[in-house]
């Protein structure tokens, strides 16, 4: 699937940018409406579900990235260097995965807007 061994190593911090940008876009958004649109301001709970389901899918994806990096054929292999760099892969999703855990485990109980 994918060519180069340090493309597959860093793919989990690209799915946890993606969400990154996606909860934050998501958020900016739903926060602007609300503030032009006074009847939005009782769908905080709409809010808070969406914003709970991208950290959801976020998370399983780095879990599935970190699977898919387990069985990878281009980090496996017989040498000394393809061992070293499925350990590496293994490390950095588990950061990945921590960081998507620690960055936004807010969205579950912070004010959404500025209120």
């Amino acid at each position: 699937m994918m060519r180069h061994p340090v493309l597959l190593m860093v793919f989990s911090f690209v799915v946890w940018i993606g969400a990154f940008l996606g909860i934050y876009f998501t958020q900016a958004t739903a926060c602007s409406l609300a503030a032009q649109n006074q009847f939005l301001q009782t769908s905080a709970g709409v809010l808070r579900l969406v914003l709970i389901g991208i950290v959801t899918v976020s998370i399983v994806a780095v879990v599935t990235v970190f699977r898919f990096q387990r069985r990878s054929h281009e980090l496996s292999g017989d040498t000394r260097p393809s061992d070293f760099l499925k350990g590496i892969a293994a490390h950095v999703s588990a950061a990945a995965l921590f960081s998507t855990a620690f960055c936004f485990i807010g969205v579950f109980w912070l004010t959404l807007c500025g209120s």
